[in-house]
């Protein structure tokens, strides 16, 4: 039985470094981004929000020119409610 586990272990050891060289010989490469002449799909928009509280949450955006990667735009604002006592 013991001869059995041995076994087993070195073949998944033996599984796992084969897999481990398989994966440095074909890394993936960064995508990169293909330059065309076109101003069409050139700028990227996030926008995001979040909560800070029961009365109230940050929101805001920012654009991003992808072919130079400088934010053109962005915008940040606080929304607070004030509670109203009945």
């Amino acid at each position: 039985m013991r001869d059995l586990f041995t076994k087993v272990a070195l073949s998944a050891i033996a599984v796992l470094l084969f897999l481990n060289l398989m994966s440095v010989l074909f890394a993936t490469r960064p995508a990169t981004a293909q330059q065309q002449g076109s101003a069409i799909g050139r700028y990227q928009i996030s926008a995001w929000a979040s909560s800070i509280g029961t009365y109230g949450h940050h929101s805001g955006y920012y654009v991003v020119d992808t072919t130079t990667g400088k934010v053109v735009a962005k915008e940040e604002d606080v929304h607070t409610i004030t509670p109203q006592t009945p």
